[in-house]
């Protein structure tokens, strides 16, 4: 049996040695090695795979290590900053998903998120698969690589290859690690001293009652609510191979434990993938099977914004037992909801108690996710095969919310009694507020499976390489159903919480439909041609019809790309150099599709009062109802993305720097946009059109030096640099000017416009604070302006504040981020450094904005507030304006130290075990930023229970309930028999 070895590089990371053998590729790792480290790298490119240097377009890579150095729910979390042109950014929630950004962020509405294509299937996402598991991941960047997946591949793919057995003896792996985690960067709070201060500032200017300075309570919600968090992870994997089978059987248990008490995330997952080889190696058979259990207990994030705006004077519960709540007596000024005959009592604000929010809260939900594929290859001739592969997922998703209804409402009053509430239930016998609880049901169940066929020819003649390859492919996803149900008082006991078991008195609340699927149809083909390893030239054309849109003619569309290089270091003119060893020079153009967008559809509205949709006609002046157009169901299809790109990777000093440069402009030609009513629109509610079109452009850097010193120390040093522009460069006649960002208040933050990036805050420029009466009469002001609030800049000149005197300041989408990588290794010892930072971009302090009085604030709000005139022109006093302005928007750049591990390893200390690695490790170390919210990075996608909505003219980017971030500690053991 041949062997041939070659060392494969993860740029900014560290090296691999592929060795390959008739039987299959086979992966060592090696952070140092010191051969060539680029030249020959294996990459994953869709339908097949190339080595690094015949590579014609853009593709990040990274391997096991870099995948597993971080604890983490999923893989993509941990290559946060090790993947030049990929924006990661992450949660630290249990169960947790990142958002993940290739090159920008060209739409609004389509789906944001790559494609992910798993051992050759296209999944929704890799949620469900062990980090452990996975071999290898590849991200298609640009257009003339992503052009082989058409209409899903314009927010860039992620392949990603398991692992498979290996030729040799069997390997028995046991991975384990168990660690903790508390916050970090928490908001220092004002105590009840301060918040009595301020809170009595607040009301002298507006008149009302005054708390006494001498209270009983000093709560510290946050340092009440929160809790230590802990992971815990467990991995045995088998793997092998004989002469015609290879095998690998992994298990994984993974348990994460939230900092709020009672959250938590479990997840188990079973993986088999194996290899047969049949006939000689004409006939060769992959089969990969996983099953994936998950169970989550949620709590409700908004818990962390009651804790920031709850006063300290409120305690968590009554000396009786009752919860606390924000009530005053305001005859005394005590915090207490005890009042004599003739005193009054009132509440310092509208919020409740976190506690009790977090302890009525019950919610679980279990999901199943069965996912395999199967692929067979026939050798028909040399360099020609025929390759079949098919496959599925299945998904199973069940909700149970239990809400204790008379349990809260008795919670809502210390003084309300459970026989108050019985006979209140007895007088309104239909009344939702006085059942006895609720329980809501919701399942979910899905399926889609693919089914594809290609040939790929690749021979080489003389100096001429050809690789060609041809298919079909098709695909159906959204096969399956949901159910919603919500019933009423059912028993106390969790063993009766079924619909079966509600209450005949109140009418249950049904929602069941089956899904609409889905259904692909492509065609494909791929020229790859290379001459003397110097030039190189790739095509692609990829012909997709999806059923999303077969009643227009976008049914079919057209997706393709060509790309081109020169490897400059084949030249005779850089043969011998000392100082080149690699040299590449690359570009390409490329057009793809985003079939991930909303539905339109039209909806008619009618009223039973008098309004515009009713009219009155006949000698009896009758009121005849109406209807109208409500919203449109316009014709909008897949989103279009044009890219041009170019680059240039290389490798000096004997291959110990290594490195690579990239330019790209992306355009997205018809951005898809929720279209929101104007004054001109001739319709009621909002509808989804084509509307502007978006530019990304930017440029990437990543260099890696690697060295290894006499006396056996070796180092590896990388990083990468990513700068990207949004800019909507046009918007559709009638649409410019709409705005979103709602703080809940009537306020809005965004707006709109050509020339801005997606998702620009739109706002009031802060211009000192108004000091005195006579300096608002004199000025340009808001009508509601006093002493002690903020001033606004009259951009015009005109006299007036209004919405003219607004300005562009910037979005929430960051412009670059960056990942440092380190590696050091001295014989058994090893430590590994990754930082990741990001920048450029801006985040509004909605937290810190939206206040209705009678509020907590943090420690710095107390400090630095207004107090009197000339006590400070920078900040407002207690009693402020909730006007969106530029006061509360701040910088959103920020650098973690992401990881530190040391390690120490007993290899060959005893007989039967090949491998023992002990370690610890730190996440999150620490953070920089000047940010003076919970933390900067925000994700960008919907999340449930959380005040952000996906989109960029929404709450994207503004800081309502933000999940704090987590510093964990572990320790780690690799065990290799």
């Amino acid at each position: 049996m041949k062997k041939y070895f070659f060392p494969l590089f993860i740029l900014g990371s560290f090296c691999v040695n592929a060795q390959v053998t008739n039987d299959s590729i086979q992966i060592e790792e090696d952070p140092f090695a010191s051969d060539s480290i680029i030249l020959n790298q294996a990459v994953v490119i869709g339908y097949g795979s190339v080595k690094k240097s015949d590579l014609t377009s853009a593709v990040s890579s990274a391997n096991a290590k870099d995948i597993t150095q971080i604890a983490s729910t999923t893989a993509m979390q941990s290559l946060q900053g090790k993947l030049a042109g990929v924006n990661i950014i992450n949660t630290d929630t249990p169960g947790g998903t990142p958002t993940v950004l290739v090159r920008g962020m060209g739409t609004a509405y389509g789906g944001k998120a790559p494609l992910y294509v798993v051992d050759g299937l296209i999944v929704p996402n890799i949620n469900n698969i062990n980090p452990n598991d996975i071999e290898k991941i590849d991200v298609l960047k640009d257009a003339a690589s992503s052009a082989i997946y058409g209409v899903r591949g314009a927010n860039g793919v992620v392949v990603v290859t398991t692992k498979r057995g290996k030729t040799g003896k069997i390997r028995v792996n046991y991975d384990s690690y168990i660690g903790v985690r508390n916050t970090m960067n928490m908001v220092e709070m004002a105590d009840a001293n301060q918040y009595i201060t301020y809170f009595n500032e607040q009301r002298k200017a507006t008149g009302g009652s005054l708390i006494s300075t001498t209270q009983r309570y000093n709560t510290d919600w946050f340092d009440e609510m929160l809790t230590t968090g802990q992971l815990i992870s467990n991995n045995v994997s088998l793997a092998g191979a004989g002469e015609n089978i290879n095998y690998m059987f992994s298990i994984n248990n993974f348990e994460e434990k939230g900092i709020l008490e009672g959250n938590n995330f479990k997840r188990t997952t079973v993986r088999s993938n194996n290899d047969y080889k049949l006939f000689d190696g004409v006939l060769k058979i992959k089969q990969n099977v996983s099953a994936t259990f998950s169970r989550e207990v949620p709590k409700p994030y908004g818990a962390f914004d009651v804790a920031y705006r709850q006063s300290p004077l409120v305690p968590v519960k009554y000396d009786n037992g009752r919860w606390g709540l924000p009530i005053f007596n305001t005859t005394t000024g005590e915090v207490t909801y005890v009042a004599k005959s003739g005193e009054v009592t009132s509440n310092l604000n509208s919020h409740g108690n976190p506690m009790s929010t977090l302890f009525y809260d019950n919610q679980k939900a279990n999901s199943t996710t069965l996912q395999g594929n199967i692929e067979a290859e026939l050798k028909l001739t040399k360099g020609l095969t025929v390759t079949s592969r098919a496959g599925g997922t299945k998904y199973w998703y069940k909700y149970r919310e239990f809400n204790p209804i008379k349990e809260r409402w008795i919670a809502g009053n210390p003084i309300r009694t459970a026989a108050e509430f019985e006979g209140l239930k007895a007088k309104n016998p239909a009344s939702s507020t006085y059942m006895n609880n609720s329980l809501n049901l919701n399942n979910v169940e899905t399926f889609r499976w693919s089914w594809e066929n290609f040939v790929t020819f690749d021979r080489k003649f003389g100096d001429h390489s050809f690789n060609v390859v041809a298919g079909v492919s098709a695909e159906k996803m959204g096969i399956g159903q949901y159910s919603d149900i919500t019933v009423y008082d059912v028993p106390d006991k969790e063993q009766y919480w079924s619909a079966h078991h509600a209450s005949g008195q109140y009418k249950a609340a049904m929602d069941q439909n089956n899904y609409t699927p889905i259904a692909y149809a492509s065609y494909f083909a791929r020229l790859q041609y290379n001459y003397a390893n110097k030039y190189y030239v790739s095509g692609i054309i990829r012909r997709d019809g999806s059923s999303q849109f077969k009643q227009n003619e976008k049914y079919w569309g057209t997706f393709p790309s060509v790309s081109a290089a020169w490897n400059i270091s084949n030249e005779e003119f850089l043969k011998d150099s000392n100082v080149i060893s690699f040299l590449k020079l690359r570009g390409g153009w490329g057009r793809l599709g985003n079939a991930d967008v909303p539905y339109n559809y039209t909806t008619i509205s009618t009223s039973t009062v008098s309004d515009n949709a009713n009219y009155v006609f006949g000698p009896g002046q009758d009121l005849i109802y109406g209807a109208y157009i409500g919203s449109p169901a316009y014709d909008i299809s897949w989103e279009i993305v044009d890219e041009w790109s170019a680059g240039l990777d290389f490798e000096l000093l004997k291959g110990k720097l290594s490195g690579s440069l990239d330019y790209y402009n992306k355009t997205t030609k018809n951005t898809i946009l929720n279209i929101k009513q104007i004054g001109s629109s001739p319709y009621e509610k909002d509808f989804y059109d084509h509307a502007a079109k978006v530019v990304n452009q930017g440029f990437e850097i990543a260099l890696n030096y690697r060295n290894e010193t006499a006396g056996g120390f070796r180092y590896s040093i990388g990083g990468n640099f990513n700068y990207n522009e949004n800019e909507v460069k046009s918007v559709k006649e009638g649409y410019s000017g709409m705005t979103g960002g709602s703080l809940g208040n009537g306020q809005i933050a965004k707006r709109l416009e050509a020339g801005q990036p997606l998702g620009s805050f739109w706002l009031y420029e802060a211009d000192g604070v108004w000091q005195t009466q006579d300096e608002i009469n004199n000025g340009a002001h808001l009508s509601s302006a006093r002493p002690g609030h903020l001033r606004y800049k009259d951009q015009n000149g005109d006299g007036v504040i209004d919405d003219r005197d607004k300005k562009f300041m910037g979005s929430y989408i960051p412009k670059y981020n960056y990942g440092i990588n380190v590696s050091l290794e001295y014989k058994n010892i090893d430590l590994t450094i990754s930082g990741y930072g990001a920048g450029g971009n801006k985040i509004y302090n909605g937290i810190k904005n939206t206040r209705l009085g009678g509020e907590n604030i943090s420690v710095d709000m107390f400090n630095d507030r207004w107090t009197g005139a000339g006590s400070t022109n920078s900040h407002p006093g207690a009693e402020r304006d909730q006007v969106a302005s530029s006061y509360y928007l701040e910088k959103g750049n920020y650098f973690k130290l992401s990881n530190m591990t040391i390690g120490y390893n007993f290899r060959d200390k005893i007989d039967f075990i090949r491998n023992l690695r002990l370690y610890v490790s730190a996440q999150n170390v620490f953070m920089i930023t000047k940010y003076s919210g919970f933390t900067p990075e925000l994700t960008l996608d919907n999340v449930k229970g959380k005040r952000y909505d996906g989109s960029p003219y929404g709450t994207t980017g503004m800081d309502f309930s933000a999940y704090p971030n987590v510093r964990t500690f572990l320790v780690g053991l690799n065990v290799e028999f």
